[in-house]
């Protein structure tokens, strides 16, 4: 008997964006569905907010959707807790998250189902394109921030750290898929501890590593992410950093034999970085206001890694999740 075809979870959490995660979700749904392709598709919707504010949109999209949608709540308001929902929700053997600003270019379905049927990767990571609000203000820190461009060919192995660690791309969430059964086994897949100041998804694919699980590049399968003008402001971008170099920090320290022994290594090592961008204090300077705004949030991210206290808590009210 012919094998089962595979199945896959589209998993979107949103939180209080009801216009984005209209055209997000319309863009799932005008996906083609290639020949051959898997067995079975779900829209996991995963609503973090309190009011349950998604509940409608999802049943509306539903009605004109060939595949399953259904609308899952998830509380209290934290990315990780919204994620872990979306992974429990079934039993899909791909998981494929997709952000709520997020919206498919034709093709993602197929790039999705060509790369799993004929890799033995773990996880594909997609190409993001970003779509700036005020692209005027977009520092090259902020557009590497919220793109993910890579002149690599399809199916390059990527790294979460380690000297194969690429510096050109993050590994995130936003538009891309795991394997169930070797990424996705962990009681809590997403570290709540995470879930209010980003990082979640970077400390997944640390653990992973670890574990021996590859990830590769995968550009066929692209996304444009929306960047409203308030993320590319300079003091929301300078606590972004911050809180990125805590959440970088941790989740490299904790995979250590000793993670307390590992945080005063990675402090040390900022230390250093510290040096060397206080050298550079006249250049930047010297610079246009781009420049010296990208000096600023290296300061920030490495102050983040020199900090002891928790992960600074960014998204709050108006901006729960990670994108």
């Amino acid at each position: 008997m012919p094998a089962e075809a595979p199945s896959l979870a589209i998993v979107l959490c949103t939180f209080k964006r009801p216009d984005l995660l209209r055209r997000a979700l319309r863009s799932i749904k005008a996906q083609e569905a290639p020949a051959g392709g898997f067995g079975g598709v779900t829209i996991h919707v995963v609503d973090n907010s309190d009011e349950g504010d998604a509940r409608a949109i999802v049943a509306e999209e539903a009605r004109t959707s060939r595949w399953p949608m259904v609308w899952l709540e998830a509380h209290p308001a934290n990315i990780s807790v919204a994620r872990n929902a979306g992974v429990k929700a079934g039993t899909e053997d791909f998981v494929a998250f997709v952000d709520d600003d997020q919206e498919l270019e034709p093709g993602w379905l197929k790039a999705l189902f060509d790369a799993t049927a004929h890799s033995g990767a773990d996880a594909w990571i997609g190409r993001v394109i970003g779509q700036f609000e005020t692209p005027e203000r977009a520092t090259p820190t902020i557009r590497g921030l919220f793109s993910r461009e890579l002149d690599a060919p399809s199916g390059l192995e990527l790294f979460a750290f380690g000297p194969q660690k690429r510096g050109d791309i993050s590994l995130a969430t936003n538009n891309c898929v795991f394997r169930r059964a070797t990424c996705l086994t962990d009681a809590l897949v997403f570290d709540p501890a995470f879930g209010r100041g980003g990082g979640e998804d970077y400390d997944l694919f640390c653990r992973l590593q670890r574990r021996g699980r590859r990830f590769v590049w995968l550009p066929e399968a692209a996304a444009r992410e929306f960047v409203p003008a308030a993320r590319c402001d300079r003091a929301y971008m300078r606590r972004r950093a911050f809180a990125g170099g805590q959440a970088f920090a941790e989740a490299i320290a904790r995979g250590g034999r000793s993670p307390a022994l590992a945080r005063w290594a990675i402090r040390a090592k900022a230390c250093v970085q510290a040096a060397l961008l206080a050298l550079r204090l006249p250049i930047a300077l010297s610079g246009d206001e781009p420049a010296r705004a990208d000096y600023s949030f290296r300061w920030a991210g490495v102050l983040g890694k020199l900090s002891f206290g928790e992960i600074h808590p960014l998204y709050q009210s108006g901006d729960q999740r990670r994108s």
